[in-house]
């Protein structure tokens, strides 16, 4: 067996000189990893789902008295109001409930629709209509959140 001399020990590995850079640079490139906000999954953790649901139905609440809205007028408003997406998409980047809570709340139709709605809603956001009590109630609700 042949033994190099040039080898240097980092932890348990063995590594030659020309990899020490490599691996600092995989440790630099781990602890940017971990120090990364957990996934959407995360966020199924028993405490932290009953929270975001506590907020999700408080804000629900204050945004439809901030839309101008009612439970009972749901039904009868369509689930592309911009409005109801408006709130939708408020709820779902801010709290912990799915879009099948979304579509059911705010009588979207189905979860497929609520997901459609706010990915297109991404792009309209500049054009949208909605009433400044809303987009107030809206941006007081992300910076508290923040």
């Amino acid at each position: 067996m042949i033994q190099r001399t040039d080898k240097t020990n980092v932890g348990n590995w063995e590594l030659g000189r020309g990899s020490q850079s490599f691996a600092e640079r995989m440790c630099k490139l781990a602890e940017k990893k971990l120090k990364r906000t957990k996934s959407r999954a995360y966020r199924s953790a028993a405490a932290r789902q009953t929270h975001g649901l506590e907020q999700a139905q408080r804000w629900l609440q204050e945004g439809l008295e901030a839309a101008g809205l009612a439970r009972e007028d749901l039904s009868s408003v369509r689930g592309s109001d911009p409005r109801k997406v408006s709130l939708a998409e408020l709820l779902w980047r801010r709290t912990t409930v799915t879009q099948e809570w979304l579509a059911e709340k705010l009588q979207m139709r189905s979860a497929a629709n609520v997901s459609q709605l706010l990915r297109r809603a991404v792009i309209k956001r500049r054009n949208r209509q909605v009433p400044s009590r809303l987009t107030h109630f809206i941006n007081r609700a992300i910076q508290a959140a923040e």
